[in-house]
């Protein structure tokens, strides 16, 4: 066999499967201690705030636009998996003063580590036809999967994040991204905020119109929605901020992560809707449908690998007097501190829900339902 073909063998028969067994361990790891591994994100995020702050009350520094996390591909041949955090105005990486911080994603990467000494000791069968470049060029070919996890971990700190005094305290420029990638290169936004003025009719124009790929990542922030006909839009990862939606037609919406920060949601119609990851925390839901609605949490198939499984859809605080949830699948949504009088959850697969012990009596469930929920004090 040629070299080239060689090298496809072992990629297709050796590498992915470890691939696989890797990251289906880190998604375990993830999911089971996203909570704790919250802190260090937000530390890194508090330190380079309190750098943003003393350079901007020394003059060096003007408004920040960009807060950017970069994966460092020669860390990662080292194994040292540090993201440089970089503090940047509008310009972005044109801003020549610069304001650096840096966040050790090693939770992540050692799963990477381990898959690069299980694949080199199998390499050794193949007689040197392997060799340690093409273990660190399959290394950094996959670096990006174990990436994706820094990616989620930071977006669900952000509301934690953006919290923080330090933050608050910093001079901002009227649009902010916080994004994380690899370095000079491509980059997700995991929070953005834009405090320009916007007109709610113009606003609502526009999301009636139900273009793709348009309202992804925006902030839709202190507008009067109600009553508008947004249909199968994709919404993902949009922040609804302070504004009012009731009575609107959400029906067949992608609303992945969106975030419905103390929205007005009466009424609202979420069925069919794809709603994995979005908060609705603390907001007014009285009599909203999510009829038949997809919110499960972790992998679609806990057997197969694409993207990092889902982290929890979020109910908490939130008053959902009379809301209709039949045949909605809502596995590990959280619903602590919820209003659920006359509540429907009919049909509802609620596996690893989590819910107020106080509740227990309250709710309408059936057996099944009630022995799969996790029952909070």
């Amino acid at each position: 066999m040629v070299k080239e073909d060689v090298v496809q063998h072992f990629t297709e028969n050796e590498v992915q499967i470890k691939t696989l067994e890797s990251l289906l361990a880190l998604e375990e790891y993830f999911q089971t201690h996203k909570d704790e591994l919250v802190h260090d994100f937000v530390q890194s995020f508090r330190e380079i705030c309190r750098k943003i702050k003393a350079m901007q009350s020394r003059g060096e520094k003007g408004n920040i636009g960009h807060i950017t996390y970069s994966m460092l591909r020669t860390e990662i041949i080292e194994g040292r998996p540090i993201y440089l955090i970089d503090a940047s105005d509008s310009t972005w990486f044109f801003d020549l003063k610069e304001c650096q911080a840096e966040y050790n994603a090693g939770w992540a990467f050692q799963y990477l580590d381990v898959l690069e000494n299980e694949i080199e000791q199998i390499s050794k069968t193949y007689m040197g036809a392997i060799t340690k470049p093409d273990i660190e060029r399959i290394k950094l070919g996959l670096a990006d999967k174990y990436n994706q996890y820094v990616v989620s971990l930071a977006r669900y700190a952000m509301p934690q994040a953006i919290a923080l005094p330090e933050y608050m305290e910093i001079d901002k420029e009227e649009e902010l991204e916080v994004r994380v990638g690899e370095y000079l290169d491509i980059s997700e936004i995991i929070h953005k905020e834009d405090v320009t003025v916007k007109d709610a009719e113009e606003i609502k124009g526009w999301l009636e119109e139900k273009l793709e790929y348009e309202y992804a990542y925006e902030v839709f922030a202190n507008l009067d929605l109600s009553h508008g006909n947004y249909e199968e839009i994709d919404l993902r990862y949009a922040h609804m901020k302070q504004s009012k939606l009731s009575r609107s037609n959400l029906r067949g919406c992608i609303l992945l992560g969106t975030k419905f920060t103390d929205c007005h949601l009466q009424g609202a119609n979420f069925s069919h809707s794809f709603i994995c990851e979005a908060d609705f925390s603390y907001n007014d839901l009285k009599g909203a449908i999510f009829y038949d609605a997809e919110g499960a949490q972790g992998l679609p198939d806990s057997a197969s690998w694409e993207m990092p499984g889902f982290v929890p859809v979020r109910f908490e605080g939130a008053d959902l007097e009379r809301a209709d949830f039949e045949d909605a699948n809502l596995v590990g949504a959280i619903f602590i501190g919820a209003n659920l009088t006359a509540t429907n959850f009919k049909g509802a697969n609620l596996e690893r829900a989590v819910f107020s012990r106080e509740d227990m009596l309250k709710v309408d469930l059936d057996d099944k339902q009630r022995a799969s929920i996790i029952w909070k004090p």
